[in-house]
């Protein structure tokens, strides 16, 4: 049996391109910005997309030296291209977890976060560019959560924008 779920998943994968879907990767130009301030954030995106429907999986590293504490911030999205002509995409997070380490860590180490987005995909030959707009929990029921981030991290906004720049294969 798992022989034979092995060899489903290998043909998925090996006709994966003939129907039109494609792998992302990419990172975000946007978080250089963060190198100037008390800490830094990393962020990458990988995703996986077919017809007008896009998964990935965006992870960001965030460390603060002043405080001595750091975040690992992984989520799982899910964008859709609702007009067929238009490379303009929304995403929502189906869920997203951001978790906290250091000596300066609050005793809530984990959090549940939610956001929403927009943003416009320019597609080259084997690359993209995606400005997008991200509203970090948009109906405000976390703001225990959203407050401790703004303690510990002067960089994480409720509004902020994201600057992507990758590969697609």
């Amino acid at each position: 049996m798992a022989k034979l779920a092995y060899l489903i998943l290998l043909l998925l994968f090996l006709f994966i391109p003939v129907y039109g879907s494609s792998f992302y990767f990419g990172i975000d130009l946007g978080a250089a910005d963060s190198f100037f301030a008390d800490g830094s954030r990393v962020s990458f995106d990988i995703g996986y997309s077919f017809a007008d429907f896009r998964i990935s999986v965006p992870f960001s590293y965030s460390f603060c030296l002043e405080h001595s504490i750091s975040a690992l911030d992984i989520a799982i999205r899910a964008d859709v291209y609702p007009f067929k002509d238009l490379p303009l995409f929304f995403g929502v997070d189906a869920l997203r977890y951001l978790r906290f380490f250091g000596l300066s860590s609050p005793e809530e180490r984990n959090l549940f976060l939610s956001s929403i987005m927009v943003g416009y995909t320019f597609r080259l030959p084997y690359c993209y560019i995606e400005p997008r707009i991200i509203a970090s929990d948009p109906a405000r029921l976390r703001e225990t959560e959203t407050g401790i981030l703004d303690d510990h991290f002067p960089y994480y906004f409720d509004f902020y924008g994201q600057l992507i720049a990758g590969v697609r294969f």
